[in-house]
């Protein structure tokens, strides 16, 4: 799955993952999930935990987190 879109909403970033041709060869759809930015957490080597709608953390270094936190940086 790949990032191919963010948006912001009240503090909660929407981001759409869409599947690349392999994982639409076995019928993976695209899909948005919703995540919540933790401030509370210390991630050693900078930055952020995000949490998804259903209560699942991102790890330091997680694809999506990067993707946020690039998205986050762009003027």
């Amino acid at each position: 799955m790949k990032v191919t879109k963010i948006e912001k909403n009240d503090n909660i970033y929407h981001v759409t993952l869409t599947p690349n041709w392999f994982e639409k060869l076995f019928g993976i759809k695209e899909k948005v999930n919703k995540f919540k930015e933790k401030s509370t957490s210390y991630v050693f080597g900078g930055g952020n935990v995000y949490i998804r709608s259903d209560g699942k953390e991102t790890k330091n270094g997680s694809k999506i987190g990067k993707a946020i936190d690039r998205w986050g940086l762009k003027f």
